[in-house]
């Protein structure tokens, strides 16, 4: 028999109530579990004290780089004075694509805690006892572990894409968002101004930078760029099985050594969420390097250079 009207309605009402339940707690859940999770998603300030200096070293940074004081008075008799929000802008996108990286970090290890506990103890949870109903949910939850760790890869590496273009517009005033990524641009800053900065090239948070964004290790920036274009360009993450050797992967990077490939190659849930939480703590510690080569840039380069519209 059709349902009635009101019969879906209530159907409607009742997928509504469970799709605003499941939103809503999965917030709290993820601010709950980081209590107990081994590791701890990486944080930019750790507390209330760390984040009031970071930001007041922001705000400092791009009233330099002819932002808005955070005070303004202004008085009706004066011209009004022009602000360059460009800094500002590029600040809060890259900071926010942190927060974005680290939420996806926490839902993949949400979902490799889940997964791990449908292994353990598959009873904890009233399912069905359907095995092929029961192996098809443990199987969608291993796929949105593969998923998050996915999105998580994308997300940090995008964090350091919005990085390198506040090193450009500081080091060579350039303001444009479809340009050069992160290392093009620090090996243009190697080539242009260490050479004539001895400040700079001595600076340990230069020689910090440049030795992450060099780094062909599993924690170097440049296996985290090579794995997002992976990722966008010709396959999705998914686990390898022993016996699998993955002709897609071979073909799709066949011009790399088989050391490189067998780098990038996909590991272990419990490896890559290893790698993420390593990436995104890479994120985190290296902000302050960040921070300081740009204050350094925008005492030296940006007063010599002033950005162009």
């Amino acid at each position: 028999m059709a349902d009635t009207d009101d019969d879906a309605q209530e159907k409607l009402a009742s997928v509504l109530g469970d799709a605003m339940a499941y939103v809503t707690n999965e917030v709290l859940l993820l601010g709950r579990l980081e209590e107990f999770s081994s590791p701890k998603a990486a944080k930019l300030a750790v507390s209330e004290e760390s984040s009031k200096a970071l930001q007041s070293r922001v705000d400092k940074l791009t009233e330099a780089l002819g932002g808005p004081p955070r005070l303004i008075i202004h008085f009706t008799n004066e011209p009004k004075p022009h602000y360059d929000t460009y800094a500002d802008a590029a600040f809060s996108e890259a900071l926010t694509l942190f927060h974005r990286a680290r939420s996806s970090v926490s839902r993949a290890h949400m979902f490799f805690i889940g997964s791990g506990m449908h292994e353990l103890m598959p009873d904890v949870l009233d399912i069905p006892k359907d095995k092929e109903l029961r192996e098809l949910l443990v199987g969608r939850v291993n796929a949105a572990f593969w998923e998050h760790a996915e999105t998580s890869f994308i997300r940090l590496a995008s964090y350091w894409d919005r990085i390198g273009q506040l090193l450009d517009f500081v080091f060579f005033g350039i303001r444009q968002y479809e340009r050069d990524g992160f290392p093009a641009v620090m090996d243009r800053i190697h080539s242009n101004w260490v050479a004539v900065d001895p400040a700079l090239r001595e600076m340990d948070a230069w020689k910090a930078l440049r030795s992450f964004q060099s780094s062909e290790q599993v924690s170097g920036l440049k296996w985290l760029l090579r794995r997002r274009n992976l990722l966008i360009h010709s396959m999705h993450l998914r686990p390898i099985e022993p016996d699998d050797e993955d002709p897609l992967f071979v073909s799709a990077f066949n011009h790399l050594d088989s050391a490189l490939r067998k780098k990038l190659a996909p590991g272990s849930m419990q490896d890559e969420l290893t790698y993420v939480h390593e990436h995104l703590a890479a994120a985190a510690t290296q902000l302050p390097n960040v921070l300081s080569v740009l204050e350094h840039g925008a005492t030296t380069a940006f007063r010599r250079f002033p950005a162009k519209a």
